[in-house]
């Protein structure tokens, strides 16, 4: 989907000598490769290794966060997979990892840095395995795209060395993570790009969570109560605050905060801070 593919070379070949398709794996030398990336590549997905980049995240209310779209549409560009139907946006559903003590919630030792996730995009039968990295208000995304099939494959010892998500399973084996919770949301975005690389402004609506109790990347039925009646802006960009940005948060008066949906989700199930078990009888 968009948001987040791999990526990178803009000047890739196709076998045939054209220019490569967005997402393509083409050859660009003799067994040197590279990806072909969209302009609405997340910029903390756009080198074909992780490269860190700055995520600054805001609530605000729904007139407000109207505002800011029609902001954006006139100095950005829209996502490409935005829906009309849905008011130019789309559905984004994800499965969280985390330890039975939930010691990536309670950022214990060894699992501050690093967050673990499957997501989909509205009802595509592809997902993407996930690692996020966030050090020094910085963050790198790793994600490799598999079928829903292979999902299997994470409950077992990889018996293929060549399987595409083999660094994945590692990475949740050792660590001892589980499926945690589920959060489906509506997501507006648009993108653009300076001399440092690309932008991208996203508005995330109807959060809803619910635990995880299969390996499964499903949506959050829209009946399940809200995190927040609050819309989450996140401004995304490679290195230096570009001056648009800039201008926007003083011309819109906002202000940053911490925000996780993820953490949001463990709050709003009830989890027992003490070993991370749902609490039945928190509001």
């Amino acid at each position: 989907m968009t948001d987040d593919t791999a990526n990178t070379s803009c000047h890739s070949k196709g076998e045939s000598g054209g220019p490569a398709a967005p997402g393509d794996i083409r050859e660009t030398a003799e067994e040197v490769f590279a990806r072909h990336a969209h302009p609405s590549l997340s910029p903390s997905l756009w080198k074909d290794r992780e490269e860190p980049a700055f995520e600054i995240k805001f609530q605000v209310d729904e007139a407000k966060a109207r505002t800011l779209a029609a902001w954006a549409q006139e100095h950005l560009q829209l996502d490409p997979h935005a829906d009309p139907a849905r008011d130019n946006s789309y559905r984004v559903h994800g499965m969280y990892f985390d330890t039975p003590a939930l010691d990536v919630f309670h950022r214990s030792p060894g699992y501050k840095k690093k967050k673990y996730r499957l997501r989909r995009y509205g009802d595509d039968v592809m997902l993407f395995l996930e690692q996020k990295r966030k050090s020094a208000g910085r963050v790198a995304k790793r994600r490799i795209q598999i079928a829903e099939a292979e999902l299997e494959r994470l409950r077992e010892l990889p018996t293929d060395l060549e399987w595409a998500g083999r660094w994945f399973h590692r990475r949740i084996t050792l660590r001892k993570l589980e499926p945690s919770c589920c959060i489906s949301y509506q997501r507006q975005a648009y993108f653009g790009q300076n001399a440092e690389g690309p932008l991208r402004l996203t508005l995330d609506r109807h959060v809803r969570c619910q635990p995880a109790d299969r390996w499964s990347v499903v949506e959050v039925p829209e009946g399940l109560p809200r995190l927040t009646d609050q819309v989450l802006l996140e401004l995304k960009f490679r290195r230096h605050l570009p001056a648009l940005f800039k201008t926007l948060m003083q011309d819109f008066s906002l202000t940053p905060g911490p925000l996780s949906k993820y953490r949001l989700s463990i709050q709003a199930l009830g989890r027992d801070t003490k070993n991370g078990r749902l609490n039945h009888g928190a509001a």
